[in-house]
C-alpha cells in the first residue's frame, strides 16, 4: 500500500490531544440532555411527512473529561436542530468493564437502552437484541463507502451491518527524536530498522529500545504484517512458517534484550515520558498521558515487513430499540454523529479518528494534522488498519495470549517452544 508521512515529529503540547486511553470512564452514572429546540407543533408537522414522532431516545455510553463534553455538545446540536421533536439523553456507565456487564444484565431482562457503545466481542451473548442496520444504511444514509473499509467490514462480520463506528484509534510508535538524533537513527519503517534500532540502544546507551502496551496486538499486528492470519473461532492460524518467522522476529527482540514487558508500569506512557525508554508502540490516544518537557516527541506509523498492518481500536454505536418510531429516532441520532461535520469535530476535539475519509481529506482536519503529528502517523497508516475478529471466545483468547506471552519472554524461551505454547494456549481458550 502506499505509505503517506510515514515519519512525523514535532514537539507539541500534551494538552493538544484531549483523549484518553480506551476503556477510562467515571464510575458513577451521569444523565444529561437538552431540550430541543423544535416546538411541538412543528414536530408534529413535521412527523406528519417523516413518519417520526416526538420521542426520548436514550444513549449508554463510557466517555470521561473532554471526550463526555464533546459528546455532550454534539448531542445539544442534534437535540436542538433535529426537526423532528427527538430529544436523545447520554447515560455514563462508567468504564467500559461497567458497561459490558450493563449490557449483559440488561439484554438477559430485555431492558437494553435504544444505543450504546459497544465492542462485536460484546454483543455475542445477546446478538439477537441487536436491530440490523443494513436496510436504513441502505436506504437512509450519506455515502457508506465514505466510512473507512476496516470499520465497514468490521460491523459486518456476524453477517449483517450490527453497528456505525464511533470513537476509533490505531496503534502508533511514539519515540523520543531527541535520543534518535543523538544517536543517528531514524524511525522504523520495518522490523529490521527495529532490530537495528535495539543494537545501537544496548550498544551506546545500555537500554531497552522498545515496548508494547498490548502484547496481544503486538504479536497480531507482527502476524499480519508477516502476511498472516491470527485466529478465528476453530482455533490459531498461525502455527506455520509464517508464525514462526514472527515469533523469531517477537523474541529476538525480547532475549536479546532489545524490548521489554510493562509490568507494573500499566502503559509506557510513563517510562517514555520519564526518558527511560526511547520508544514504545500502543494507542494513538495515549499520547494525552505523554509528557516531553525537555526533549523531542516524535510520532511513525507502525513498522511493517511484507505487508504493513496497524491495529485499530475502540467502540462502534449499536441499537437495540424495539419501537418502530424508536427506531427512526435512533437511527437518526446516528447518522448525525456519524457525518462527516460531527466526525470532524470529535476527532479534533478528543484525538480519535474520523471514521468517513471525506473528514480526513476535510479543509478543516488537515489544517489540524499540520500541527498534530500524531493524527499524521495515524492517517499515514490507514490504509493498513485492522480490525481483530469477534466470535464465541474471543476475550478469552486475548487474554490466553497476553498472558502465555508474558511467561514465555520471562522464561526467555526459544521462538520455537514460545510458538508452540501460544498456539495451545489459544486452542485451548477455545
Amino acid at each position: 500500500m502506499k505509505r503517506f508521512n510515514k515519519t512525523i515529529t514535532a514537539v507539541f503540547a500534551a494538552a493538544a490531544m484531549a483523549g484518553v486511553l480506551a476503556g477510562c470512564g467515571s464510575s458513577e452514572s451521569a444523565e444529561t440532555t437538552t431540550a430541543p429546540a423544535t416546538t411541538v407543533a412543528e414536530a408534529s408537522e413535521t412527523a406528519a411527512d417523516t413518519g417520526i414522532q416526538p420521542t426520548e431516545v436514550t444513549f449508554w455510553h463510557s466517555m470521561t473529561g473532554q471526550q463526555e463534553t464533546t459528546l455532550q455538545e454534539l448531542t445539544d446540536q442534534f437535540n436542538a436542530e433535529n426537526e423532528y421533536g427527538i430529544t436523545v439523553t447520554i447515560l455514563n456507565q462508567g468504564g467500559y468493564d461497567d458497561l459490558r456487564t450493563k449490557l449483559t444484565a440488561n439484554a438477559a431482562a430485555d431492558t437494553l437502552p435504544d444505543l450504546a457503545q459497544t465492542y462485536p466481542s460484546w454483543l455475542i451473548p445477546f446478538l439477537d437484541k441487536v436491530v440490523p442496520l443494513d436496510d436504513m444504511v441502505a436506504n437512509d444514509f450519506d455515502d457508506y463507502e465514505d466510512i473507512l473499509e476496516n470499520y465497514r467490514e468490521e460491523n459486518s462480520q456476524f453477517g449483517f451491518i450490527s453497528g456505525l463506528p464511533f470513537n476509533k484509534s490505531t496503534y502508533v510508535y511514539f519515540y523520543n527524536k531527541t535520543m534518535f538524533d543523538e544517536l543517528g537513527l531514524e524511525a522504523p519503517e520495518t522490523w529490521d530498522d527495529l532490530i537495528h534500532i535495539g543494537e545501537v540502544f544496548k550498544a551506546e546507551k545500555d537500554m531497552v529500545s522498545l515496548g508494547a502496551d498490548d502484547m496481544a496486538g503486538f504479536l497480531e499486528a507482527a502476524i499480519r504484517q508477516n502476511g498472516g492470519e491470527f485466529v478465528s473461532e476453530e482455533g490459531a492460524l498461525f502455527d506455520n512458517e509464517i508464525g514462526q518467522e514472527a515469533f523469531d522476529y517477537i523474541m529476538n527482540m525480547y532475549n536479546n534484550g532489545y524490548a521489554r514487558l510493562v509490568g507494573e508500569d500499566g502503559y509506557f506512557s510513563g517510562p517514555l515520558s520519564n526518558q527511560l525508554i526511547p520508544a514504545y508502540i500502543g494507542s494513538s490516544t495515549g499520547v494525552s498521558f505523554i509528557t516531553h518537557e525537555d526533549w523531542e516527541l516524535g510520532v511513525a506509523s507502525l513498522p511493517g515487513h511484507k505487508q504493513d498492518a496497524a491495529n485499530t481500536a475502540g467502540t462502534n454505536i449499536v441499537m437495540f430499540s424495539k419501537d418502530a418510531n424508536q427506531k427512526k429516532a435512533t437511527w437518526e441520532y446516528m447518522k448525525f454523529l456519524t457525518s462527516a461535520e460531527a466526525t470532524t469535530k470529535w476527532a479534533i476535539d478528543t484525538g480519535y479518528l474520523p471514521i468517513r475519509t471525506s473528514a480526513y481529506e476535510s479543509e478543516e482536519y488537515q489544517t489540524f494534522m499540520e500541527n498534530d503529528p500524531t493524527a499524521r502517523a495515524a492517517y499515514g497508516q490507514s490504509e493498513a488498519f485492522f480490525s481483530s475478529p469477534a466470535f464465541d471466545g474471543s476475550a478469552d483468547v486475548t487474554s490466553e495470549v497476553n498472558a502465555t506471552l508474558e511467561e514465555v519472554i520471562l522464561n526467555k524461551e526459544d521462538s520455537t517452544e514460545a510458538l508452540k505454547a501460544v498456539v495451545e494456549a489459544v486452542n485451548d481458550a477455545l
